[in-house]
């Protein structure tokens, strides 16, 4: 296992101590969800227990040890599938028979070194006016020691992201910054400390004021954030 893998780990870990962050991220993509999802990127589930019950949810990710973990909890469900494989794979386009009219991929193209590849085949995977909803880091200023530490090939702009979407097929269709606490937060973490995670007691305190956040933002239309919140057709 390499650095990179044991960091990755850790924040996929330590992603449950910001779990008021996921709800976020999930009121912010719900309108937007069909019947039949696939997830790329799946990591250890966070999304997948909020998917449950829709027609047909396929959960994708490249790592043996997440996809086993999250067979073993959801392999009973009904309608639920997980399976591991690459989206930047040709192999991948298997799975066009299953008609997805949505594809999530949160936090995940910026570990992909060919993102406009990936892009394609989730194109390639999707029906004909099917959504795709995508979350990445935001601003490519605020690459430092923890995108480095935990495989981040880039952070995005809007119209860097824009371009590689239409070059796949996309129409971007919506697009928000959110979080711009914890872009602040990432930025001396990781540009002045130079840290490899985000130390788990900030995540914790930060936890209980997301949803001061979310209403401070609900006020005003930031140009600053973490994330990048996508929405293309």
């Amino acid at each position: 296992m390499t650095d990179s893998d044991t960091a990755l780990d850790m924040v996929r870990e330590t992603r449950f101590l910001i779990n008021r962050v996921d709800d976020w991220i999930f009121e912010e993509i719900s309108p937007y969800l069909g019947q039949r999802v696939l997830e790329v990127g799946c990591g250890l589930g966070n999304l997948l227990s909020r998917l449950a019950g829709r027609e047909k949810v396929v959960g994708l990710d490249t790592d043996f040890a997440s996809v086993s973990r999250l067979k073993a909890t959801y392999g009973s469900h009904a309608g639920m599938e997980v399976v591991q494989a690459d989206i930047a794979d040709e192999s991948v386009l298997a799975l066009r028979d299953y008609g997805f009219d949505t594809i999530v991929c949160l936090n995940v193209l910026e570990h992909i070194e060919h993102d406009e590849v990936a892009l394609a085949n989730m194109r390639a995977l999707l029906k004909l006016n099917g959504h795709l909803l995508l979350v990445v880091p935001a601003h490519s200023w605020l690459y430092g020691s923890m995108d480095a530490a935990i495989g981040h090939y880039r952070r995005y702009e809007t119209g860097g992201l824009q371009a590689k979407l239409a070059s796949a097929g996309f129409q971007l269709t919506a697009s928000k910054y959110l979080n711009t606490f914890g872009a602040l937060g990432w930025w001396f973490n990781g540009r002045v400390l130079r840290r490899p995670v985000p130390p788990s007691d900030q995540l914790r305190l930060f936890n209980h004021v997301v949803p001061a956040v979310r209403a401070i933002e609900g006020w005003i239309n930031p140009r600053l954030g973490i994330s990048l919140l996508v929405v293309a057709q």
